[in-house]
């Protein structure tokens, strides 16, 4: 398959290969049922949040699989930019898609190369916020009501922390406004690239999008969902007045007026009731000032690696110029 992928043009190929590793990634000879199960989670104890606790893979040979999909990504970055997207999407359809979504959070984990991380989680991200194939994980995170929901969001949470726009997109699709919040104030911290603003206005468009109707929908409630509109106005104040700041500028600009809130208050009060409800659900299982500690400490390794980066490549860029003078 990855030769294939590197060198076969058809994407009817490439796909043949990833149905062929599929299908012995699933089987029972690689020490599975035959067919890739739900994994199964332990349960930490609440307000806990799992400090990269290794969740057994459904069997050996999609571990390996996932292990090495990874390092080919790493080692070829063109492959990842040019197929990568393709290659996951299909495999979301041939596997499980919480399991391979789970198991590559896990393994960047441990990445020496936090460019490569980043890079990664940023590719994961796009896919799972705008995939027809990811449409069944999506609706899983965005109602965070169940136990294993909320660990697979911090599992998600724990990786996608090596990019700071993507953990933001992430917070967003699972309403977690509260703690979008948090994140935007830590914000001020980091390095502002045009990468960084680059991001945030392909989150704006993504905003815009069909895929946060909810969210949008949310806004009509403005008073009941202060944390959303400010982490939306925190998101325009980071944008220079470019074309995605006054496309979030006029949505924000269509919050309704406050007369209009005035609602009946017995039609309005159990459905704030049930919504508060879960709201404590939710954070009663997790722990967002420990996700918080985890996303500064990440964003801190990177700022530390930064400038040894930057000298590598210097000296690479210097390294080829030595070379075309000498030709």
């Amino acid at each position: 398959a990855a030769a294939s992928a590197r060198s076969d043009p058809s994407d009817e190929v490439v796909l043949l290969d990833l149905e062929v590793l599929a299908e012995i990634s699933s089987s029972s000879a690689a020490g599975g049922s035959g067919g890739i199960a739900k994994r199964a989670v332990p349960s930490p104890a609440a307000s806990v949040v799992p400090a990269g606790d290794a969740i057994q893979a459904p069997n050996g040979y999609f571990g390996k699989f996932m292990l090495s999909l990874l390092d080919l990504f790493q080692a070829d970055p063109q492959l990842l930019e040019e197929r990568g997207s393709f290659i996951i999407r299909q495999l979301c359809v041939l596997l499980n898609a919480e399991d391979i979504y789970r198991s590559l959070s896990e393994i960047l984990l441990g990445r020496d190369s936090l460019r490569f991380a980043a890079h990664m989680v940023q590719t994961l991200n796009t896919i799972l916020l705008t995939s027809t194939e990811l449409f069944e994980l999506r609706n899983q995170l965005k109602d965070l009501k169940t136990k294993e929901s909320c660990e697979l969001f911090c599992c998600l949470y724990r990786s996608w922390c090596h990019n700071p726009v993507a953990t933001i997109s992430l917070c967003l699709l699972t309403q977690n406004y509260e703690h979008t919040c948090a994140l935007l104030h830590v914000f001020s911290d980091l390095e502002v690239t045009v990468d960084f603003l680059t991001e945030i206005d392909k989150l704006v468009q993504l905003i815009e999008s069909p895929i946060f109707t909810y969210l949008r929908l949310q806004l009509l409630d403005s008073p009941q969902q202060s944390f959303l509109v400010k982490s939306l106005y925190g998101l325009l104040m980071l944008l220079p007045q470019s074309e995605a700041f006054h496309t979030l500028r006029t949505r924000l600009a269509c919050l309704p007026h406050p007369t209009l809130q005035q609602v009946d208050t017995t039609s309005a009060a159990p459905r704030r009731t049930v919504e508060d409800s879960m709201a404590a659900l939710r954070m009663s299982e997790i722990d967002f000032e420990a996700l918080l500690s985890h996303f500064q400490k990440v964003q801190d390794s990177h700022k530390k690696a930064r400038p040894a980066a930057r000298l590598n490549q210097m000296l690479r860029l210097s390294g080829v110029m030595d070379s075309i003078h000498q030709a």
